[in-house]
């Protein structure tokens, strides 16, 4: 069983769970930091909301009456990252040419950071976590930690990296974990 919430996006209301929320929540949010000094970024965000309801609207039916997480993650990858978009921090760094500028030798520079992922995690997301930086499989990861937990140090390593390793919350660190970013 989960909790749904009633959100009103552009007018529309819907009913979406309580983990789609929060993503959604800390995407507009970062949205919202990125377009709010800027002019004329209160109707960026107004646009964006308009399709963030049109792709809902696409995705619900008469059998379907509840935005899930799934389709949440499915939008925001149509839409793209807030440091995707143009806005004023993005023109200042790109120098205000509108192009990406490039690393060393014209290759695109992508760094991937460690968090614990905070969307699966049977536990703590460590797993998760490790498993899209070192490109594996969780379930492999979490079978080593069962297997150390019975020789005796997977605890204390979990818990340790459970400690150390921020959680992902933002879509912005969720794709830095997932894909890494780019820093011009």
């Amino acid at each position: 069983m989960k909790k749904t919430i009633q959100i009103n996006l552009a007018g529309t209301v819907f009913h979406i769970d309580d983990d789609a929320y929060e993503l959604l929540r800390n995407y507009l949010n970062s949205v919202e930091r990125k377009f709010s000094h800027d002019q004329g970024g209160s109707e960026v965000i107004q646009d964006l909301e308009s399709r963030i309801a049109e792709l809902f609207t696409e995705k619900l039916n008469a059998h379907k009456e509840v935005v899930g997480l799934q389709d949440v993650r499915e939008t925001l990858e149509v839409l793209g990252t807030p440091s995707d978009m143009g806005g004023q921090d993005n023109q200042e760094h790109q120098g205000g040419h509108g192009r990406r500028s490039r690393g060393d030798y014209g290759h695109d520079r992508r760094y991937k950071r460690m968090y614990r992922d905070s969307v699966d995690k049977p536990v703590g997301g460590v797993c998760s976590g490790l498993a899209y930086y070192f490109n594996t499989d969780p379930l492999l990861l979490r079978v080593l930690f069962v297997i150390g937990l019975l020789v005796g140090f997977g605890f204390l390593l979990y818990l340790v990296l459970w400690i150390a390793l921020p959680v992902a919350e933002s879509p912005e660190q969720l794709d830095e974990m997932r894909n890494g970013s780019r820093y011009f």
